[in-house]
């Protein structure tokens, strides 16, 4: 075998050597501090982007907290914007009934009341009677008393 030959097995020997230390003296100054550098940037990049995750996380919770308390306290008050305004508007509302009843449809109540009165009185007198219809104008007291003469007269 000419690779365990003495005659070239040193000058083998030393050819290995040669480029075995070459190459390592190559990589120890040239590629492994690359590569170091390379490794601390990636080491300083993975320590700033967990700080950074958590700075966000913070953050993350922070601005949800205050949107909660934002979103709470405008339903609040959205709230008792909507509660307020429906209790005006009821008391418009009845206010307005009330003024209506009281004014426009005061002839139109008087001369109900006055039909169901004739019909009480006709059916507790039990006289089948056909009364004129009574002017608006009339009070019901003025009524009341025509009523009653009219009833004695018939009694006679």
């Amino acid at each position: 075998m000419p690779q365990l030959d003495k005659v070239t097995f040193f000058s083998q020997f030393f050819w290995l050597c040669f480029f075995y230390l070459g190459f390592y003296g190559v990589a120890v100054k040239f590629i492994l501090p690359k590569f170091g550098r390379i490794f601390k940037l990636r080491e300083q990049k993975l320590r700033g982007s967990t700080q950074g995750v958590s700075v966000l996380h913070e953050e993350k919770t922070k601005v949800g907290d205050s949107v909660s308390t934002v979103l709470d306290t405008g339903v609040s008050t959205s709230k008792q914007l909507i509660q307020t305004t429906l209790e005006k508007t009821t008391n418009w509302v009845d206010g307005v009934l009330k003024e209506t009843n009281a004014k426009q449809w005061k002839a139109a109540n008087a001369s109900y009341l006055t039909s169901i009165g004739e019909q009480s009185l006709s059916r507790n007198l039990g006289v089948s009677l056909t009364f004129p219809k009574p002017n608006t104008t009339l009070r019901s007291s003025v009524f009341l008393a025509q009523l009653s003469q009219f009833a004695k007269s018939k009694a006679r």
